[in-house]
């Protein structure tokens, strides 16, 4: 058996216990005879009764934690194959989620939509990451066969082409999120966004391109100021500085320890000292 192989084999395991794991944690009264937990869909214990329920609700977990487990494999490599091998593990994907939305928790057709455009806005986030390496890793040769200048002042130039990115997670998706959250109990703004989405949507692009282009601080100015309005916009018009601190922190964060590890790994670069 090859290393890719185990790779996938191990990521497989791992993400499908984890997802088969979080679906019994969810419904665990279901065991213990109570119901407090956020039940299976009537019409799934109706077909099937409850131990076949739970075991069709297991089953997809433990698919679409399998397929998250190994999300990040399809997209390695160059050229046309990441897209079509991205591109078919999104439908994988995208119809696990759908079962369990549908067939587990029973949520209606008319939502699924919102839920399958945001899972598709993630891989868009993450296509976006590649095509923004590869962009820079042209520029940076370019630049190495002295076919273009040096940095543009305060990196503005270098920092562009991940504008769209940050439109995406500070603006775009939180919109999203914001409509498909429930009235009463806002669960996506309240935790799913400055938890999740904020932190790591703002973090892993900045040390993509602190790694590629070193100190770029307009990158989280601009962060903070694309969500300003968006935030205003999602919370009803309520100011709440902890969000707008995450969004501009973790940016700042992503970027300076790129930026280190740029730097340490130009240190380690072996240097020609021009004998034979």
């Amino acid at each position: 058996m090859s290393a890719g192989q185990k790779s996938w084999i191990v990521r497989i395991l791992a993400g499908g216990l984890a997802g088969a794991g979080l679906a019994g944690a969810g419904y665990r009264p279901l065991f213990i005879g109570g119901f407090s937990a956020p039940p299976l869909c009537g019409a799934l214990i109706q077909s099937c009764g409850i131990p076949g329920a739970v075991a069709v609700t297991l089953a997809l977990f433990f698919a679409f934690g399998a397929a998250v487990g190994v999300a990040t494999l399809p997209f390695e490599g160059e050229g046309r194959s990441v897209l079509l091998r991205s591109g078919l593990h999104f439908l994988v994907t995208a119809g696990l989620l759908g079962a369990i939305l549908r067939v587990c928790l029973g949520v209606a057709w008319r939502y699924l939509p919102g839920w399958l455009a945001l899972l598709g806005a993630i891989y868009l986030v993450v296509w976006l990451g590649r095509w923004v390496g590869w962009y820079a890793e042209v520029r940076q040769l370019r630049s190495a066969l002295g076919l273009e200048a040096g940095p543009s002042p305060l990196r503005w130039r270098e920092s562009l082409p991940y504008l769209p990115v940050l439109l995406l997670v500070n603006a775009v998706l939180p919109a999203v999120l914001a409509l498909l959250d429930a009235p009463d109990v806002p669960v996506l703004r309240a935790l799913l966004i400055p938890c999740l989405l904020l932190p790591l949507g703002g973090f892993f692009p900045a040390l993509s391109l602190g790694k590629r282009q070193g100190v770029c601080l307009l990158y989280p100015a601009a962060s903070l100021l694309i969500f300003l309005p968006a935030s205003l916009w999602v919370y009803g018009g309520q100011r709440i500085p902890l969000f707008w601190g995450i969004a501009l922190a973790c940016p700042l964060a992503g970027n300076l320890v790129g930026a280190a590890w740029r730097r340490r790994k130009e240190r380690r670069r072996p240097q020609w000292n021009g004998c034979c």
